[in-house]
């Protein structure tokens, strides 16, 4: 059994959903879970049964953040259904193998900070995706 904390200020409720659904299917028991007020953090701690399946899940929960993060795909429930359309099991591994390296150094993730300082390539092709819609939205007007 592997132990990880995972903090978060933000997704509180992602998190707790993300918890739920592993620990009905089996692959992490819930040791603690905690709420501090006045920093509004929300921690989890869990023992990982079945770790890689839970490092599947849990990257797929961080490119969800990611695209949540992101100011055009935040508001657009249609270009989120097509980003996530876009994760191809290459995408997904690469994801699951830089989350499996950074949990071989650390025991403790913050959602946001991950999203934001170490998914910078995933961000990045988010990116390139919407410049590729809007240019094609582009030469279709000039027709």
């Amino acid at each position: 059994m592997k132990r990880i904390s995972i903090h978060t200020s933000k997704y509180e409720n992602e998190l707790r959903d993300f918890a739920a659904r592993a620990a009905a299917a089996g692959t992490i028991a819930i040791k603690w879970s905690r709420f501090c007020e006045k920093k509004r953090l929300f921690v989890l701690g869990c023992a990982c049964a079945d770790y890689p399946s839970t490092l599947e899940a849990l990257s797929s929960l961080l490119m969800d953040i990611a695209e949540t993060e992101n100011p055009v795909y935040r508001y657009s429930i249609k270009l989120r259904s097509l980003a996530h359309d876009m994760r191809n099991p290459s995408v997904c591994e690469r994801e699951t193998s830089r989350l499996r390296r950074f949990f071989a150094e650390n025991k403790n993730l913050h959602l946001e900070g991950y999203v934001t300082f170490r998914m910078a390539e995933y961000r990045d092709k988010l990116d390139m995706m919407i410049y590729s819609l809007v240019k094609k939205i582009k030469f279709s007007k000039r027709d």
